[in-house]
């Protein structure tokens, strides 16, 4: 209940409905969207929303616009969405892929995903061949398109080592295992996939409605977050799943000499924690400040386009964890208190 709060504040939107906007709203102006539009000048615009076939990326709907002069493409534009602007920034350089192409030539090419934005790669990658076949009047063929096919393997590969720390635990306790766990989960899910919960993914779920199979890995996590602590198995996914928390528990490995923090001070950091959770939740409810959502270290993993704030926090608080034991997980992280307060609520 806190959470669809916050996002129909932050986004308007509960399960891709739209707040406040009538049902017959919504279908005038689906009515008054086409497809295929003339322009004045004689070129042409596709457009890829409600196409059948077309693929949803990693936290919604990634529509485009695609222009076309003189039979060839001259851009792709993307419309509006709901993905995490780091992972929509370092896939956005695909959208000049298929400029200058005839749509027949375009269809041939093969443009490879960017790495650690995988899910929002596909989305653009197919819905420009969707929205192509159309306008080549291959509607049948568009709506063939197969979204479980246009998952690229490495996405599985992130769905087995997430598989793997949430099943794995419950039977084996082996410190050589958890290493190599822990190593899998900063380099697969951390910078190769960018996988990881935040408050920007839980918040666009809510209001966006979850697109199958982008989002398999993700609920996965959600079910080690919210679901295994009812069961017995508390802060699951922070403990075996989190690739910023695997990142620290790595770097403490390297000195065995740790900080001691009196039990004063402990509970102090932890009033802190929860009074800064508290504010940041107050922000969203307030639709204030908003943006902060996506200011989490977790986007450090995508270091290509994350801010040098962002990245500069995250190497601050990993090299800080040689001496003291996951200080961003205990002392700061929004996402780990959100987890904590549900667990506190199903546990009581």
């Amino acid at each position: 209940m806190l959470l669809a709060a916050a996002a129909i504040t932050v986004h308007k939107s509960l399960f891709n409905h739209k707040i406040g906007q009538t049902a017959a709203v919504e279908t005038a102006e689906a009515e008054t969207c086409d497809t295929i539009t003339t322009l004045a000048d004689g070129s042409e615009v596709i457009h890829t929303a409600g196409l059948p076939g077309t693929i949803g990326g990693y936290a919604g709907n990634v529509d485009l616009d695609i222009h076309i002069t003189d039979g060839r493409i001259t851009s792709v534009e993307a419309l509006p969405n709901t993905e995490t602007p780091s992972f929509f920034k370092r896939a956005s350089v695909l959208l000049d892929s298929w400029n200058g192409e005839t749509p027949e030539d375009a269809l041939l090419l093969k443009v490879d995903a960017v790495t650690g934005a995988t899910y929002t790669s596909m989305a653009i990658i197919s819905n420009v061949n969707v929205g192509l076949n159309y306008y080549e009047g291959q509607a049948a063929k568009a709506q063939s398109v197969d979204p479980a096919a246009a998952t690229p393997w490495k996405i599985w590969v992130a769905l087995a080592v997430t598989l793997a720390a949430c099943i794995v635990p419950l039977f084996v306790r082996n410190k050589v295992y958890r290493t190599v766990q822990l190593v899998a989960n900063v380099i697969v899910l951390g910078f190769w996939c960018g996988q990881f919960l935040d408050y920007a993914l839980i918040l666009k779920y809510i209001s966006s409605g979850v697109a199958l199979p982008a989002a398999i890995v993700g609920i996965v996590m959600l079910v080690a977050a919210f679901i295994y602590p009812l069961f017995g198995r508390p802060q699951h996914y922070c403990s075996h799943v989190c690739p910023l928390g695997s990142a620290q528990e790595l770097a403490g490995k390297i000195c065995g000499y740790k900080i001691r923090i009196s039990a004063r001070t402990l509970k102090g950091l932890d009033m802190f924690r929860k009074l800064l959770w508290g504010a940041l939740m107050l922000l969203l409810w307030a639709d204030c400040l908003t943006g902060w959502v996506d200011l989490e270290l977790f986007q450090a993993f995508q270091f290509r386009s994350a801010s040098i704030g962002i990245i500069v926090a995250a190497c601050a608080f990993i090299a800080l964890s040689v001496v003291v034991s996951r200080p961003y997980c205990r002392f700061v992280c929004p996402t780990g208190s959100l987890f904590k307060t549900a667990e506190r609520a199903g546990n009581s």
